[in-house]
């Protein structure tokens, strides 16, 4: 274990703490400030920002802030005795928010778990953390106290539940967003805490066969491609991911969707259900159940800089390869092929609605802007967004400027749609009127930041990916 970085407490909780030597950063990582407990204890653990593992519940008892997530390795040395399992460290909560553990009794122990794995440096990010009204850390730099990006810190703080039985941690911004990953409170109390949505469907034949459907090349044919990574020839070697439903059936055209990843995500990240999406693919697989096939292609770039710059078309031309290719090797309807992406994914989903409108069925775009180009732009197309009204990476501003593009483009009716409030952690979704059904136009604003998984207050699973699925599998 490397040697631990010296850091204060820089308040004290209700309760009497033991603090290491104060330093600008804070205290020191592994340190622990446990306080007596009597009588009976038991543990709540959430993993913020993700779905359950191990002793970690899925992410509740939060107001506001976003998700985000990486699938870098993360360095867990500096987490004395066992740690978390490494998936909450892949996952995070950002954003000025507050979490509130009900239902707890007389001294506590808070653990905050913090890594680094977004920006780049020292100074780059610093917040205050309060809990139950006490300020515990003051321009807190977890870059600096970790010693870099991806490397796992742990600070453990006493308090004592307030009046009302609760533990309250307060995020407050300073340079960039607060963030946590994981939280731990240890004493007296009976936190309920609701049965994780388990996920659960057996694998269903496909549907029938729409009428209007046009079959691929590799209908009829034995399946040349398969499950996994595939690279592919396009202005040098790229790769993508395919998953197919287990009982893909040669003589089935399925529809056919591609998800592309966000900056500094992967196709993996994609494909696996992790960093900025809760599920796999945006979680539209479990939506599926069988009926689709799926493919994450790779970005350009590398770390925090992967992403979709389309310099001279060069990913719409990545995305016509992968088509010949799946459509070549697989059974695919060729009049319902889909983009779907997060951030610079939503960019590059909206650059092929532009420029591909023969080809893609529909698009749907997750918080997303024009960063990727639109070669094109004068056909219309099927198209989906979701944009929430506090996204402080991609202002909301962009998502609504794409959105009206279309509109114009579709032949809808304009409007200014109805949006949440402020604070009411809720969204809104509208269909315009007018146009053809077959170009319809569906804007969703969310009471939130930059996510593709937004949580309405109080729940425990995201409404998008029920509400996409609804959107695409309407054609």
């Amino acid at each position: 274990m490397r040697a631990p970085r010296a850091w204060g407490i820089l308040a004290a909780s209700t309760l009497a703490i033991v603090a290491s030597a104060c330093s600008e950063t804070g205290p020191d990582a592994g340190s622990t400030i446990v306080p007596s407990f009597s009588g009976p204890v038991n543990s709540v653990s959430v993993n913020a920002g993700g779905s359950a593992s191990g002793e970690f519940w899925a992410d509740q008892f939060y107001v506001s802030g976003a998700t985000y997530g990486t699938d870098f390795p993360i360095d867990l040395a500096e987490i004395p005795g066992d740690p978390p399992p490494t998936v909450v460290f892949t996952r995070e909560r950002y954003g000025e928010m507050t979490y509130t553990i009900p239902d707890r009794v007389g001294p506590q122990s808070v653990t905050l778990y913090f890594v680094e794995s977004y920006v780049t440096g020292p100074g780059q990010r610093l917040f205050d953390v309060a809990i139950n009204g006490v300020t515990v850390l003051s321009d807190f730099d977890i870059f600096a106290t970790a010693g870099g990006e991806n490397r796992a810190i742990a600070v453990t703080f006493g308090t004592t539940a307030d009046p009302d039985g609760n533990v309250v941690i307060t995020f407050t911004a300073g340079v960039q967003e607060p963030k946590i990953n994981g939280i731990t409170v240890v004493g007296a109390g009976t936190t309920p805490t609701p049965a994780p949505a388990v996920i659960s469907r057996a694998p269903v034949p496909p549907p029938a066969t729409p009428a209007d459907a046009e079959a691929s090349s590799g209908c009829g044919k034995p399946a040349v491609l398969h499950n996994g990574e595939i690279t592919i020839e396009s202005g040098g070697t790229r790769s993508y991911i395919l998953q197919v439903p287990e009982t893909y059936d040669s003589n089935h055209p399925y529809r056919l969707v591609l998800a592309y990843h966000w900056r500094g995500g992967s196709a993996n990240a994609v494909a696996s259900g992790i960093g900025s999406t809760e599920n796999p693919f945006y979680g539209l697989w479990y939506e599926a159940n069988s009926s689709t096939i799926f493919v994450a292609p790779t970005g350009l770039g590398s770390g925090n800089n992967t992403g979709w710059p389309n310099v001279g078309g060069q990913d719409v031309a990545f995305t016509d390869a992968i088509l010949e290719q799946v459509e070549a090797g697989l059974c695919i309807d060729t009049t319902r092929v889909f983009a779907v992406g997060f951030s610079y994914g939503a960019s590059m989903s909206y650059a092929l609605a532009c420029a591909r409108p023969d080809v893609f069925r529909g698009v749907a775009l997750f918080s997303g802007g024009d960063m990727s180009g639109c070669d094109g732009g004068s056909e219309p197309i099927a198209f989906y967004a979701s944009h929430g009204i506090a996204d402080g990476t991609v202002d909301i501003s962009w998502g609504r400027s794409v959105r009206d593009h279309f509109v114009r483009v579709n032949g809808v009716t304009p409007q200014e749609p109805i949006e949440p409030t402020v604070g009411s952690g809720a969204h809104v979704c509208t269909v315009y009127g007018g146009g053809s059904s077959r170009y319809p136009v569906e804007w969703c604003a969310f009471d939130g930041d930059h996510t593709p998984n937004p949580h309405d207050n109080g729940e425990g699973t995201s409404w998008a990916p029920a509400e996409v699925w609804a959107f695409i599998s309407q054609f």
